[in-house]
């Protein structure tokens, strides 16, 4: 009970900070610089998990084929200050596991960690004139940077307008900032979802936002292994990450395959020899029970180029952001009106 009030104290505490930050960057009191080139902010209100990376993905295939692409990020948890260019051979310490993996998916696509987002934009815009759209991950709090669109995404199962700021909640941002949202994007939908669940959806976020409302899911792809392996998969598994909420991915694994034993670190927590040793510790080869480990795309980011995670039998499973069917249309009509 105290605890709770504590928690509900400290989320007054934040919101009140946060509401002083944002109206001293409404009224010019904090500076912010606009984006050169039309710049697409993608983000959300919530400490992580938001789909983020999936979508950011699936936002760079929709415009290629019609613009000239920049990615940038700030490359949350890399080890490294200031900008640094990604590319294929580039360490997830260096860039970020998020960047590096947008980046192996999009190597036709230039891009940047850094901080400072605009600083970021124009050294791609000096690199590359040719550039005319740029797309930002993780940027909607970043009030430093003024773009030209703005995606916000929600999940599903814990909407933005049912939730609390930290610590009673898990928002990093007050509810009214929904505001700013051109579009906003209700990501890891049912693909069932009806009509009426829909509808009480967006009757919700007209509480904070007239923009258009559009419901996307994950679409869960074959496993690919981190390493060469064995064409032939391993029948016993043992399933591994260390993401913002591993629940859903877990819960797949065992819907999926016949997983013996799970384990979930904190987000973005670097896999290093200890973690390795756990995992081979449990592989039948070393008396445990499990033939092989599959991961997240974004884990193995982080640990593809670790020398003791070679020798073991991992894989990841490879997840794609899509477009509820029934949104299609009006979602691409909606992205066509914005550049």
């Amino acid at each position: 009970m105290l605890w709770k009030l504590c928690q509900n104290i400290i989320s007054l505490i934040l919101g009140i900070i946060l509401r002083i930050r944002h109206y001293l960057y409404d009224h010019g009191l904090f500076k912010s610089s606009t984006s050169p080139i039309h710049a697409i902010v993608v983000g959300n209100l919530s400490i992580g998990g938001g789909g983020k990376t999936p979508f950011t993905d699936f936002l760079l295939d929709e415009l290629k084929g019609h613009h000239t692409l920049g990615f940038v990020s700030r490359g949350y948890g890399r080890k490294t200050h200031g900008l640094v260019e990604i590319n294929e051979n580039s360490d997830a310490t260096a860039v970020g596991d998020e960047p590096l993996l947008i980046c192996k998916h999009h190597p036709d696509v230039k891009g940047v960690v850094a901080e400072k987002r605009i600083v970021g934009i124009r050294h791609l815009k000096n690199k590359n004139p040719q550039t005319n759209c740029i797309v930002l991950d993780d940027a909607y709090q970043h009030r430093a940077l003024v773009g030209q669109t703005y995606i916000l995404l929600s999940k599903f199962y814990n909407p933005f307008f049912q939730d609390k700021l930290w610590p009673a909640g898990g928002l990093r941002d007050i509810q009214s900032r929904a505001l700013a949202a051109d579009a906003i994007v209700i990501t890891d939908a049912p693909l069932n979802i009806t009509a009426v669940q829909k509808e009480n959806m967006r009757n919700q976020i007209r509480r904070f936002s007239a923009a258009p409302v559009f419901f996307a899911h994950l679409e869960y792809l074959p496993l690919k292994p981190v390493f060469q392996m064995d064409p032939i998969l391993p029948k016993k598994w043992g399933g591994f990450c260390a993401i913002a909420h591993p629940q859903k991915f877990l819960g797949y694994l065992k819907e999926k395959y016949d997983i013996k034993e799970q384990l979930a670190w904190r987000d973005h927590q670097w896999l290093g020899e200890k973690e390795a040793r756990i995992l081979q510790s449990k592989l039948a080869t070393f008396g445990g029970q499990i033939d092989g480990w599959i991961t997240t795309e974004k884990d193995a980011m982080r640990i593809a180029h670790l020398a003791p995670w070679k020798n073991l039998p991992l894989y990841y499973l490879p997840i794609k952001t899509k477009i509820n069917e029934d949104d299609k249309e009006e979602w691409k009509k909606w992205l066509s009106q914005q550049l």
